[in-house]
Parts: structure tokens; sequence; C-alpha cells
């Protein structure tokens, strides 16, 4: 008893260590706005049918309003910045050998010395292996001849080596470093001779969140989930995998004993100064006195000359670096923004003794971003102090692939196909990047968000050493307008222990908590990292977490992700997030949403160029799944969302209309949601190779796939928006549209007019109008549209028309939505019917069927059962069926279960689902469309909701509605029943698994399909 007392008292003893240092209680479900309803009133004025362009024409039209930005941009590439009066000699080292480690070289000489079998490679160099294989050791050997100028001292620079690199210069050592994205260099003047051999042992490592085959096999490398990949269709393609290799310049540089290691300008518009931040480096031993700082700006992308110019004794310099900040009056300045970046050049001299020591460019911006943590809600964020809304995409490692490739002309259009979506940000997802990346980010003006490479978890011994990359990152990207805001990890898993054994954190304890800090410490973590940005950066806006899956974070704004329409109810389930909930977050915060999306498979043409014959049919008609693209996710999740394809060009289509719906659905709730939601990133833009990530709405070709322009329609900054969750309707309903103004601009929108028009293809209906007002950077709701359906033929198309004006007239925006219209159909009277139980009465009523209450010896054609009144009325009940009766089994308040002679049927539970599938093999299913079980609509919550959240499991049943099975089969996935049918005797028995209450009378083609079911 003792025992089991010390062992509960240790239990706690542990909760109470590993407990999550916030309260549950800060955090809260986010409800829908309480709406006022008002109605848009009848009105003579018509809206303009809505032109659907098709797929090519918008392609064409991306092409020309592309070259269109190119040009609008162009001059903001322009420098017009004399060149400096001095600048330094460089050696560029691209042409290296490369071997991976072997037993013969612990003998340490026959890689300094050059024995054995090595590969030609040029820098840029990256590559595998990765996974179960990626912990290894490679070296990179070259030789070099340079020739010392007098006087001058000689760094060997690194712009980028993933992971860890130990450097040898003439068989010496001269450094390590640690960390695949910060610059590092060494002083190796006394090594440099006329004659050189360069050698790199570059060591990658598991990353700390472990291996995708074995996540209990981690390592201590700094690294997230993206990377920019290497050529290779089965592991580098898909670019999360960890690889390694010197993938960024190296170059020797000389500089004179007393140089400027870097240069910050802190911008500040508000006191119209700059704040100069000098890091100079002095090779000497002793203090270097009586030298002099020339600060000098000149506009670097417009002609306007030198701006500014201060000359300033500095009294002495000690060994090594010294750091020396100025403040300096600076008005004459254009604010970068991201319809005009506006660029300058700072420009620091040194001089001692009249001789000019050494010259160093920085470009910077003049601008502002900070948040407000003031008022509540807390987070609203501000560009150049005016209210801003962050929109746009992820980056995994498609602008990296420019800059290693020295294709900046595709750098450039990276940048505009993102601003021609609409966009004013990229989340640099999961890592910090090339500085080129930022140098272009700059010019064109697109905002980026910098994360820290941690994902999930961090390995307890690399602590220090992730500070120290908290402050690299920082110093790599704080000169440069376009960063506004870091992070320091992606989708935190909580490592603690909970009461329940069964708890998925005690599993994470105990595989993890020996080797990765408990959730409270990620909390002693990023207090740490947040000095050590406000060292580097004291204007920084931080966001501790990306996609936080233990909310909440103590400090600063919270984020989420959310891939409901992709990983089925991931964050918030669809119908919610439609009707205008958001996730549980930390209270008295607004949020952003740095992740959400789907998959879409690559166009055609891309698959043909570059997928291995082998993932490809040999005939383009010919069945084929997509499962044999590598790491793809289309076949495992498509089964939630549409049905199973044929051939390649089937499911390319079928995927990608998804994925459009899904970007508009997903991206449209967002917006209606910015009153809370300060920025959003779809994941993601561009792919980076084919199949790398084909969540991405741009293919590696750069052709869009239909999302992007579903994306690009959606993030329009000023727009009308129509909301329904009744997408099926009846003829002569009531159907209710609310008509939202979204406004992302920093300016009111006032005395607009919105006008709804009802039509179809053959005649107009009805108008409506009403002159509205819209906040800045704020949703509106501005009214409901109250409709009657007309009379229409049986599934006809009926649009609605959304045309939003200026006070003057001129149209702003229009946004066509389509609801299909069923006429209501009575079933004849010549079967006679029965019903047992309340659930199979009110399915009675609903349909307006000529039924009779069950009675013992009444027989009938059709019986329809609530499934818990089969067990008292099974005997009669199968008399009745053996004779030829169709029995229809239907959920009543009971989990579905019973026994029906031999058979037993049982409902088991699943995450529900949006879509169901037909089987159309069956007659009775011929009917029905194959997206018909889809997107319901319940009345009971008053929104979109599920189709199914349960399977059948029972003998001899033939499908007529199902789900699959999440595995990769060959031959099509099995499928989970959701409605089936099974002979007994002479008659039949059917069991509907569908949730009926609050969706049969108000969703057509689950009316139909009951219907046909009682008359089958």
């Amino acid at each position: 008893m003792a025992l089991a007392q010390d062992t509960f008292a240790d239990l706690f003893a542990d909760l109470a260590l590993t407990e999550h240092p916030g309260s549950n209680d800060q955090v809260q479900e986010v409800k829908p706005p309480v709406l006022e309803k008002q109605f848009f009133q009848p009105s003579n004025e018509i809206a303009d049918p809505t032109a659907e362009l098709s797929y090519q024409e918008k392609l064409k039209q991306f092409e020309n309003e592309l070259q269109k930005l190119r040009m609008k941009y162009a001059p903001f590439l322009e420098n017009h910045v004399p060149e400096p009066p001095l600048e330094r000699r460089r050696l560029s080292l691209t042409e290296f050998q490369f071997r991976y480690q072997t037993e013969a070289d612990y003998e340490f000489t026959n890689v300094l010395n050059g024995l054995g079998e090595w590969e030609q490679v040029t820098i840029p160099d990256y590559r595998g292996p990765a996974g179960e294989d990626g912990k290894w050791t490679g070296y990179y050997r070259t030789e070099f001849k340079f020739e010392k100028t007098p006087g001058k001292r000689v760094y060997l620079v690194f712009k980028g080596v993933d992971y860890a690199a130990d450097v040898y210069v003439n068989n010496k050592c001269v450094g390590r470093h640690e960390g695949f994205f910060a610059p590092f260099e060494f002083d190796v003047t006394e090594l440099i001779q006329e004659h050189n051999v360069l050698v790199v042992e570059v060591k990658n490592d598991y990353p700390t969140l472990g291996v995708q085959e074995n996540q209990r096999l981690d390592g201590d490398k700094i690294y997230a989930a993206t990377g920019p990949g290497w050529d290779d269709p089965e592991s580098g393609w898909h670019h999360c995998p960890p690889g390694a290799g010197i993938y960024n310049q190296v170059y020797l540089e000389e500089r004179a004993d007393l140089f400027v290691h870097d240069v910050f300008i802190r911008p500040d518009i508000d006191r119209h100064s700059i704040e100069v931040w000098v890091d100079l480096s002095s090779s000497s031993d002793q203090v270097v006195e009586d030298f002099k700082f020339e600060l000098s700006v000149w506009a670097r992308n417009y002609d306007g000359g030198q701006l500014l110019t201060e000359k300033i004794d500095v009294p002495y310099t000690g060994p090594g670096l010294n750091y020396y900040r100025y403040r300096l009056p600076f008005s004459d300045y254009r604010l970068w923004e991201p319809d005009q970046p506006w660029l300058y050049t700072a420009r620091v001299k040194v001089a001692k003794d009249g001789e000019l020591l050494d010259s160093f460019d920085r470009n910077f911006g003049m601008r502002k971003f900070h948040q407000d943590e003031e008022a509540e809600p807390k987070g609203t964020l501000y560009l150049n102090n005016r209210p801003i809304i962050l929109r746009g995409a992820n980056e995994m490692g498609h602008l990296q692939q420019c800059v290693m490739r020295g294709d900046f002309e595709q750098l450039i259009d990276d940048i505009l196909i993102a601003k021609l979506a609409n966009m004013n940000y990229y989340r640099i997802t999961q890592r910090p990047v090339q500085e080129e990346i930022y140098d272009y980010l700059d010019m064109l003006g697109m905002m980026h968000q910098c994360d820290l490479p941690l994902f999930g978890t961090l390995r307890r011994n690399q602590f220090y050493e992730a500070i120290k990359q908290v402050g690299e990152m920082e110093r790599l990207i704080r000169s440069h307008p376009s960063s506004i805001m870091v992070t320091f990890i992606n989708e935190p898993v909580a490592i603690r222990k909970h009461p329940d054994p069964k708890h998925k954190y005690n599993r994470r304890y105990r595989e993890k908590a020996h080797r990765h800090l408990f959730r409270q410490e990620l909390e002693y973590f990023f207090a740490a990292a947040r000095k050590a940005i406000a060292l580097e950066n004291p204007d920084r806006v931080v966001k501790n977490v990306e996609g936080d899956y233990d909310p909440p974070t103590l400090e600063g704004m919270p984020d989420f992700h959310c891939y409901c329409m992709w990983y089925t109810n991931h964050g918030v389930p669809l119908g919610k997030l439609h009707m205008g909930y958001l996730p549980a977050v930390k209270q008295g915060w607004k949020v952003t949403c740095g992740e959400y999306g789907t998959e879409g498979l690559d166009n055609y043409p891309v698959m043909e160029k570059y997928y291995p014959r082998e993932w490809l049919p040999e005939d383009e008609h010919e069945p084929w799944q997509p499962n044999r693209i590598v790491r793809a996710q289309t076949y495992s999740m498509h089964g939630d969302w549409y049905p199973e394809q044929s051939s390649i060009r089937d499911w390319i289509a079928a995927s990608q209309e998804h994925q459009a719906l899904a970007t508009k659905l997903m991206t449209d709730a967002f917006r209606r949601r910015s009153d809370l939601l300060v920025g959003t990133a779809v994941h993601l833009l561009i792919d980076a190779w084919p199949s790398g990530w084909m969540k991405a709405l741009v293919d590696v070709d750069r052709v869009p796939k239909p999302a992007y322009f579903a994306y690009q329609e959606s993030l329009v900054p000023v727009r009308v928006n129509l909301r329904s969750d009744r997408w099926k309707v009846y003829c002569g309903d009531q159907a209710d549209l609310d008509v939202w103004l979204l406004n992302d601009t920093a300016e009111d929108l006032r005395d607009c007019k919105v006008i709804v028009t009802v039509r179809d293809d053959q005649r107009i209906y009805q108008s409506f109008d009403k002159t509205i007002t819209g906040k800045a950077v704020s949703p509106t709701y501005t009214g409901t549209v109250r409709l009657k359906v007309p009379q229409v033929a049986d599934r006809s198309l009926l649009y609605l028309d959304a045309a939003l004006y200026s006070s003057t007239g001129e149209k702003i925006n229009q946004e066509r939505l389509t609801l299909e219209v069923f006429q209501k159909h009575a079933l004849p009277k010549k079967m006679k019917t029965v019903y047992l139980g309340a659930a199979a009465a009110d399915l009675v009523s609903r349909l307006e069927l000529s039924a009779a209450e069950f009675k013992n010896d009444l027989q009938a054609d059709v019986i329809i059962a609530a499934a818990e009144e089969i067990e008292e009325h099974r005997a009669e009940l199968i008399k009745q069926v053996e004779k030829g009766a169709h029995l229809l089994v239907i959920r009543g308040a009971q989990p579905l279960a019973f026994k029906f002679g031999e058979n037993c049927f049982t409902a088991k539970s699943m995450n529900p689902v949006y879509f169901a599938a037909v089987n159309r093999e069956s007659e009775l299913m011929q009917q029905f469309k194959p997206d018909d079980f889809a997107y319901f609509y319940s009345a009971l919550h008053e929104q979109l909701d599920f189709t199914a959240d349960c399977y059948l499991l029972g003998s001899d049943l033939e499908p007529l509605v199902y789900t699959y099975q999440k595995v990769n089969e060959p031959g099509g996935k099995p499928k989970r029943i959701i409605a089936g049918t099974t002979k007994y005797g002479s008659g039949r028995v059917t069991v509907c698994g569908l949730p009926l209450a609050g969706k049969i009378g108000f969703n057509p083609t689950l009316d139909r399909f009951m219907q046909a079911l009682v008359q089958f």
C-alpha cells in the first residue's frame, strides 16, 4: 500500500514537473460574431452576370498580368548608388572534390592529401542521404592559388554550410561552426600560401524532430521540416528530408586590419531619424586610436542622390569586435511600402591618417512594423503606423533553389507571382535562407516572416546552441525592411505527463522526456530567445510559436494551423469554420493562422516531363492510382472529400477541383474573421520540385493550378462575399444568404452599394440592394438576402451575382454564388409502408410519406425501423422480410447495433466526413451524381455539416453509400459501407448509417436517397 501511495505521489510530482505553465482557462474556442440581422431590399437595379473565365483564359491572363508586374517593379530593382570608393578583393571557391567518409578516412591525412576516390562537385552542393541514413560525414576538398596583398588580412568566408563544419586550411584546423543558415568566417592570414588546400568536414545529424521512418530516432540537428531539396525523385524532391552540404558561397576576402564587420540601420519614422549600428573589427591586439567614420545615405532605387553625410571621430577601438551606435536625423525619405518599396544605402567608410581603410554598404528601408500589446484584444499589426492584415503563403525551397541555380529572374518572378495573387507576405517556412532572397523581397515590396528551424521539440542539450542560432537568425535578417516577424518553433508538441495513462502526453513522455525539453521548459527557451532577439534588434515583432498544438504560449500572439479540408476536422470542423468559429486560442489576443491548405496533384505536363516512368501509366487512359507518387497524400486522404478516380487525368482534375474549393472556402472564412485573425498563410504557393509538396498552388514549372486563381480572387483587398450554409435547395424554399464586405485596406469604405441579382441561364428572377459602409482592415456583415427560391426545372443551377459599387458608382468587385435547385418529388402511394420508432416516425413525416405505425401481423411492403426497435420486434420483422418485405433500418436514439437472423449489424464511429461516395454499379444509385452526398446542411445546428460519422459492420452488405479506408492497397482501397443492403429470404434488409436528424427535409439528395430506399 505504501508503495502504491509513493507511486501515486511520484505521478503527481512528475505532473507538476512537466505541467503546462499556462492555464486551460486561458484557451477558449472562438465563437462566431453575433450578427444583428438586416435584410437587403428588393431593387430594380441589376448586377451584371459574373464573368467565368476558363482555366486556359486564366492562364493567359496570368502571363499578361505577370508581365505588367515585371514592368511595374523594374525601377525598384535599379541601383542609383555610385560605386564604392574601395572594394575588397575576393576569390570565389566553387570547384571542389567530395566524398562520403569511409573507414580509410579515419586516417585523416588521406583526406587532407586528397588520396582515394573523389567526386567533382560545384558549389552550391546539397545532398542526402536522409532518413535513417541521415547521420553521415562528408568531405569537401579544393586546391587554389592566392597571392596575398601586403598589409591586408585574409578571411575565409562561408555563407552557409549544412550542418556542422570543421574547416582545415593547409592541414590546420581553423575553426568549427554548427548551424545550417548563418554565415561564418575565419581569419586565415597566417596560413595562406601561394598554393593552398582547403578541406571542409561536413557532418549531418538526425534532426531534433526525429526521422520520418522512425520518430524515436532523433539527433542534435536544429532543423525543422523544410530545405532546398536535391534532384532525386525518391528522396530529394520531397524537400522535408534534412540533407547537408556546402549550399551557399565560399570565398576568400582581403580586408584591412580595421574593417567594418556589419552595419545595421534602425529606422525611426516617428522621430524622422535613423540609428546606425556599426560593428567594427580590429585585427590588432592593441588599442587603435584616432580614426574616422564617414556615414552617408544614398537613395538606392530612385534618382535622389546623397541624402545624408556625417563624419565622426572615433577615439579608439579595442581588439576584436567593437560596437558603435549613432542616431542621426533623417527626414528627406520615402517610406518603404509593399506597393512602393523605396530603398536606401548606408555607406560606412573607415579612414585613419587620411587613408581610406574600408568601405561597407548596407541597404535599408524606412519603415516601421509593430504590434499593439496594450489595447484589447492585443495583437493588432501595424505597418508604418497603419493597421495591416498579413495575407500570404508558405515558402518551402523554391526561392532557395533560385539562388542556388543563379536564376535571379525566376526569383523575381516567384515574388511577383505572390504579389499577383494579392499576397503581401511570405512565411519563409521553418528556416532562414540565403540573404539574396531577403534582398529581392526588399526590392519588390514583399514582407516576410522568418522561422527558427525547430519543429515539435528541442533537445535539452541543444538549448544554448538554439539560443546562439536565434541571435544569428536576427543578425541575418534585421537590416531588411521586408523582415517583419520571427518565430521560434513550428507545431510544438507537449512532453508532459497526464493523469490518464492512455493519454498521448504519456506516450510522448515515455518516448521523448529523457531527450527533450518539457513543455514548461520550452517557455524558458522562448523567454531567453526573446532576449537574444532584443539584443540584436529591439524593434522585432516576435511570435513564439507557429501552430501551437499545446496552447497557450505565455507571451505574445497565438497562432494555429488548420487543415480541416484535408486532414479532416483538423483545427476546427469545416462547418464551424464556415459559420465563423475559430480554433481554441489564448483569450485577450488576436491570432494568426500560419498554415492551411489541401493537396492538388501536379499538372500533367509536369508529370510527363519529370516523373520517373514507373510513376506513370503506360497509357494516360488506363487505370492509375496516385499512390505511385512517392509521399503523395492524395490516394490516402481523398476519400473524405471526393471519390476514387480512374485515369491519371481524372485524378488530377478531381484533386485540383477540391484544392480550389478548399482554398476559396477556407480563405473566405478566415477573411470574415479578420476582426481577430490578423494574418493567414496558405500552405503553400510554389513547389520547389516536381511532386515536392503538392499542397502548392503553382507547380514547379510555375504553371498555376486552379487553386491559385481561387486564392487570387479570395484575396482581392476589397471585395464582396456571399455566404450560405445550404448549397442545395428546393423550389419554394426560403434561403438566407449573408453578404459580407471584406476590406483589407487601411481606408474606410463609405456609401458603397451592393446589388445582388438572382438569375439562371435564361432569365432574371429578382434583385436586391443595400447601401453599406465598411471599416478599414475589417470584415463587415452588411445584411442578408432572404430569397424565395423560384420555380425552376429540377436540378437547375441558380446564380446569385453580387456586385460592389463605390460611392461614385464604380464597380469594385463582383462574386457569384451558385445554388442547385430541386423540385420536390412525392412518392407514389402504391407501396404499403409502416414505421417503427420515433426516428422512423420523424423520417416518414419529413418525407411526407403515407405510412402507418408498425403493429404485429400488419403486413407491409416497406418497414422503416429505428435500429433500437429491432430486438423487441425481431421475430415479426424476420417473418415479414422472409415473405418479401423490405426492412429499412435507420439510426435512432441509440447507437446502431442489432441482430437479424444470423446477421449482426453494428455501426463503428469514425472521424466525421463531409463526403461519401456513391456506388454507381448499383442500379438504385445510378440516379445520383458523384458529389450528391457532400456538404449537407444541418437544421439542428444551422450550419454546413458532416455527411457521415460512422460506417457499418455486417456480412453480405452491398454498398450503396460508402467511404474509404485510408490505406494504399493496389487495385483500390477497401470500402467502408455507410449505407448498404442485402437480400434476406424473399425480402431485403437495408441499413442506413447516415445521420438523418436535422438533415432530412433540408438536403434534397439525401431526401431522394431515402425515398429511393423506401421504393427499393
